[in-house]
């Protein structure tokens, strides 16, 4: 009988690497967190957008009353993604009415009942329809909202 000792035996080869089994299960999961967790993100980005508009809504709001109090007529109308020049002094510094996402506007029109009444309002407009229907859904704070194409015009004043 021939014994083997440790110095004939044949040392044992060292796995390397994975196996193909192995790297397509690990691929599975991480497709399937990603189909998970992408939605979930997009939808926490969409809401994020929300709360941003609804702030940028009540802080307009807040500038053209301030401007009421001080002038007692409403700024004049200004153009999408500006400003009116009137308000400026009223707005936060460095606040924009363009955040490249949506755009908001800001508009006075004469009421169709009374012409020496004023309807005020902000008009957003943005390509994402799924934030604006959000916006429909949701904005109901001292005024009200109409959702008309890709814009949704929150009216606070003159009704």
């Amino acid at each position: 009988m021939i014994r083997l000792t440790t110095s004939t035996r044949r040392p044992r080869r060292r796995r390397r690497g994975f196996s193909l089994i192995e790297l397509l299960t690990v691929m599975a999961v991480i497709g399937l967190l990603a189909a998970i967790g992408i939605p979930r993100y997009r939808d926490m980005k969409r809401r994020a957008y929300f709360a941003n508009i609804v702030s940028d809504f009540n802080t307009v709001r807040v500038a053209s009353y301030n401007y009421f109090a001080d002038n007692s007529s409403y700024p004049p109308d200004g153009s999408a993604g500006a400003p009116p020049a009137a308000m400026i002094p009223y707005l936060p510094r460095n606040f924009t009415f363009d955040n490249g996402i949506y755009t908001l506007d800001y508009d006075v029109w004469p009421s169709p009942l009374n012409p020496q009444q004023l309807i005020v309002g902000v008009t957003v407009t943005s390509g994402d329809q799924e934030l604006l229907n959000m916006l429909a859904r949701n904005v109901q704070a001292g005024g009200m909202g109409l959702n008309v194409g890709n814009g949704y015009t929150y009216i606070f004043a003159g009704l």
